[in-house]
């Protein structure tokens, strides 16, 4: 089984409660393009985009050590599941589930776009995304072939991305209903003729996007 960084484009409005929702689409053109045996917002890669942050030392990810009740203790003697509790600096008898689909969702794993877009942007080592996913497509980044050397610099095709997005050649979301051209006097000139008024696309905002850090597998 492979696993996957992807990063998916997102409204702004997206939380953890609603990410499901806001992933559905675009994650579905990337399984069409990729097999997906199943993607979710982090996975394996929770807090990639974020170093500071260690699943196993989120206090929501400290569950009850099912072998003692929490108590620290089986038949008198000390738990050894939950043994080494103190010492990772977690509540005694707590645990840290070995499967990432028990971790809870991180909120730094929905990131605005204007951090990446900022100039100074670099992803953390090793954590750069294979592919960029929004309802215009799936972009591949080719970060395959860094063969071990990923820095965290933006990666060419992603630059590509980010430019055609703020500059109106790439439209993110293809659902949006289009806009209605204004008629011209030329259009009621010709009295069969009875365009209906078209508007130009609404400006591509980066502050109302976010970026996802989707961990796939397939």
């Amino acid at each position: 089984m492979a696993h996957h960084l992807f990063a998916v484009l997102v409204r702004a409005t997206a939380t953890v409660t609603t990410i499901d929702a806001h992933l559905a689409k675009p994650m579905r053109l990337a399984a069409r393009t990729h097999h997906i045996d199943g993607y979710r917002l982090g996975g394996q890669v929770t807090g990639a985009w974020d170093p500071d942050y260690d699943p196993a030392a989120d206090p929501n990810n400290w569950h009850p050590c099912q072998a003692c009740g929490g108590t620290t203790l089986v038949h008198g003697a000390g738990c050894r599941a939950c043994a080494d509790a103190v010492e990772a600096g977690r509540r005694p008898g707590t645990v840290v589930p070995w499967s990432y689909t028990d971790w809870t969702r991180f909120p730094g794993d929905i990131v605005a776009l204007p951090r990446l877009l900022h100039p100074g942007w670099r992803f953390p080592p090793g954590r750069t995304p294979v592919a960029w996913v929004d309802l215009s497509g799936v972009v591949w980044l080719d970060t395959h072939q860094a063969n071990g050397t990923d820095t965290g610099a933006v990666p060419p095709r992603l630059l590509a991305v980010f430019h055609d997005l703020v500059t109106g050649r790439r439209d993110p979301d293809p659902t949006t209903p289009k806009a209605l051209r204004r008629p011209t006097p030329a259009d009621w000139s010709v009295p069969w003729r009875h365009p209906r008024p078209r508007r130009s696309r609404p400006r591509f905002e980066p502050a109302d996007w976010s970026v996802a850090v989707v961990g796939a597998h397939s």
